[in-house]
């Protein structure tokens, strides 16, 4: 195509696609007979979300709570706190009656707080909104908390949150609706929600009568509860302070070994008082466990032991078969084992098999003997080793067009199938990240935390997980500095500056990116220098400092076309665009633009040359070209539909230019959309521009 610079003269173009191109369906031909049909499959309906973990296959009475919980429902009641000690039953009496609600439930949501106590509200709110279809989940917490709310107006949303820490990590977490319904397990009271109009409800261990149906049940002789044996199996119940956890454990130990007289075991903590406080609960508790780790054949118990010192919060078999050195279907069955006898728990938010340690078991193995310290040293470095490998993988193949320091060339074969398998990883690996980070920094491993947090750059880019982009370079730069790696550093900074800003942390941003240009000039890299500058350019844009900005993405542009690299350029060129248009200057940003697209289009950078058609087109209709300029906005918007920010920012243009060639209507239906678009980006403030726009206000 051709487009006409500021003077309207023509100006020529040349398009090219270097490398690999999939887009959609196109027939080249000098002549065409006939039909040509191209058949698309049907768009994908996410599934309706059904998270709750299954019921405990011998769930034991609990019928005074169970009716208290159904009392505080019929008088309108939406928020139930379950608490109590360790092991007593919370969660499986919250999931049991949760289950008991179904039919009046549209969605069901499930969060394993238990294991994470660092887990922010943002994080569990991602996760959702993506079950319940938003593509792209906004990263800061305000917004995220917006859009769930205003997800779960209109329906009757169940969620679980399990283990709660505090109210306040609660509260973000509750769905809106009046017909919804929140269940809270925490071994804290959290008294402070009973403001918010919840039920506080203690959940206390069970009867003696109880916990042994219980034991008997799990061990698969409900029989045994009535008959001679009773007296042992009393005494075992009273061993494990009759909290349903040990019970569960210890019964399945029994039940596993036929040849061992049932309810033989003997009963250490026996006579115990029926309320316990914490540390003896925990005692009762080690003690089932000592009794089912004893009865785990040898690589069972290596592998229990080896999962309690580690940092990673979930594993799974390739996990497992890294670190403990044993072939994956090995390992995949000893999981499974442990799995068997209650000593790992799965999520209920697991697409995969997945395992967790409750924090009572992993107490329980992590004070076991792991071996020497070089052994455990091993173990963890195996699975440092793991992430890294897995993760550079990811990298290259979500973005092999944006190839880092550390890990450039695009995929060759590896353990996922396609970009969407290696971004589902990187999602089940995102809480662990900052604890394997955390522990190669007390191991003195800088080079592999450079390396991870380099090759996590597509997690970075897809998700924005702002709060966690930022900590993960906290600890990248901290080790590139302490490894004297300047090029990794500068690396660091500058990753992480785009987190920075991109998180609404610009001054922080402009510091990194200052950093990398001093260390970019002493250096004489050319391209980090040019780089640094474009950021610092598009960090001035942002605060309105329009002087500043052009000063930076002029002399990028003036690095970058000495040291001949002409895709910097081009993206200088979008920015600086961007600033002329900011002050009104639609024709200089005609120039810059229309020399970016067609730069940028010689270069195969089929996204980035549409990022600046759009601008083009909006410049075009600011200087009165109205019809072109509504053109070249849809020709854009052809290609940068995968971006949902750069799309809405494209049709709230069109909208005005629609406006301005007297299509009011047709206005409001380009708002009404780019308004959609940037409610699933969490732009709040954004959506209520635009929806005021097609209001008419």
């Amino acid at each position: 195509m051709t487009i006409p610079g500021p003077n309207g003269a023509p100006t020529a173009t040349t398009n090219a696609i270097a490398g690999g191109a999939f887009m959609a369906p196109v027939v080249l031909a000098g002549t065409i007979s006939g039909g040509i049909h191209h058949h698309f499959p049907p768009p994908s309906t996410p599934a309706t979300p059904r998270q709750l973990p299954r019921c405990a296959p011998h769930f034991t009475n609990r019928d005074t709570e169970s009716a208290a919980l159904d009392a505080a429902r019929a008088t309108g009641t939406s928020m139930m706190v379950l608490s109590g000690i360790a092991g007593v039953g919370t969660s499986a009496l919250a999931a049991q009656w949760l289950h008991a609600q179904a039919p009046s439930a549209d969605v069901q949501l499930y969060a394993d707080l238990m294991h994470t106590a660092g887990r922010r509200p943002e994080a569990v709110l991602q996760r959702w909104l993506r079950a319940l279809g938003v593509d792209r989940a906004p990263a800061q917490k305000a917004d995220a908390v917006g859009l769930w709310r205003s997800l779960t107006t209109d329906r009757a949303v169940h969620v679980l949150l399990d283990g709660a820490v505090d109210a306040e990590q609660v509260r973000p977490l509750i769905p809106s609706g009046p017909r919804s319904l929140t269940v809270i397990t925490s071994r804290k009271l959290l008294w402070e929600l009973a403001v918010d109009g919840a039920l506080v409800l203690p959940v206390n261990p069970l009867s003696r009568r109880d916990a042994v149906r219980l034991l008997c049940a799990a061990a698969g002789d409900p029989q045994a509860a009535d008959d001679a044996l009773l007296p042992g199996a009393e005494a075992l119940a009273e061993a494990c302070a009759h909290l349903p956890l040990p019970l569960v454990i210890t019964g399945a130990r029994v039940r596993a070994r036929p040849g061992r007289r049932s309810f033989t075991f003997p009963a250490r903590t026996a006579g115990s008082p029926p309320h316990l406080p914490q540390e003896h609960a925990r005692m009762a508790i080690t003690d089932a466990l000592n009794v089912a780790y004893a009865d785990l054949e040898p690589d069972a118990q290596r592998v229990y032991r080896t999962l309690g010192f580690l940092p990673a919060r979930t594993v799974d078999a390739d996990l497992a078969a890294a670190v403990c050195e044993v072939p994956p279907a090995v390992a995949d069955w000893l999981l499974q084992v442990l799995h068997d006898e209650r000593l790992l728990d799965v999520p209920g938010d697991s697409p995969e098999p997945r395992y967790r340690m409750n924090d009572a078991v992993r107490d329980h193995a992590k004070a076991l003997d792991a071996g020497t310290e070089q052994e455990r040293e091993a173990a963890l470095r195996r699975l440092c080793d793991w992430m890294l490998t897995r993760a550079r993988h990811a990298q290259r193949l979500v973005t092999s067009a944006q190839a880092t320091l550390l890990n450039p060339g695009p995929a060759t074969g590896g353990p996922f199938e396609d970009k969407a398998a290696a971004l589902a990883w990187l999602d089940g690996q995102e809480e662990d990240l900052l604890p394997v980070l955390k522990a190669a920094e007390s191991a003195g491993w800088d080079d592999l935390i450079v390396g991870v947090v380099d090759a996590w750059w597509p997690y970075f880019l897809h998700r924005h997980p702002y709060e966690l982009w930022i900590d993960a370079h906290e600890f990248g730069v901290a080790a590139a500095r302490r490894s004297g790696n300047a090029p990794a550093l500068r690396q660091m900074l500058a990753s992480g500056a785009i987190g920075l800003s991109a998180g609404g942390y610009i001054t922080r941003a402009v510091q990194w990116y200052e950093e990398v240009l001093e260390g970019a000039r002493t250096a004489g890299d050319t391209r980090d220098a040019g780089q640094a500058l474009l950021g610092l350019g598009a960090c001035h844009l942002e605060s309105g400092q329009l002087d500043r900005a052009r000063q930076r993405l002029e002399g990028a542009m003036s690095l970058w076309e000495a040291c001949g690299y002409p895709r910097g350029v081009g993206l200088a060129e979008i920015t600086l665009g961007e600033v002329c248009l900011a002050e009104a200057n639609p024709t200089a940003a005609r120039e810059h633009l229309a020399s970016a697209h067609n730069r940028l289009t010689e270069l195969g950078e089929a996204y980035e040359g549409a990022r600046a058609l759009a601008l083009h087109g909006h410049a075009r209709a600011r200087s009165g070209e109205t019809a072109e300029g509504i053109a070249e906005l849809k020709l854009a918007l052809e290609t940068i539909t995968g971006s949902p920010r750069w799309h809405a920012r494209a049709l709230e243009w069109l909208g005005e230019a629609h406006r301005h060639h007297g299509d009011t209507a047709t206005a409001r239906t380009c708002w009404s959309e780019a308004a959609g678009l940037h409610e699933g980006l969490g732009r709040s403030t954004d959506a209520a521009r635009l929806r005021a726009l097609v209001a008419g206000q």
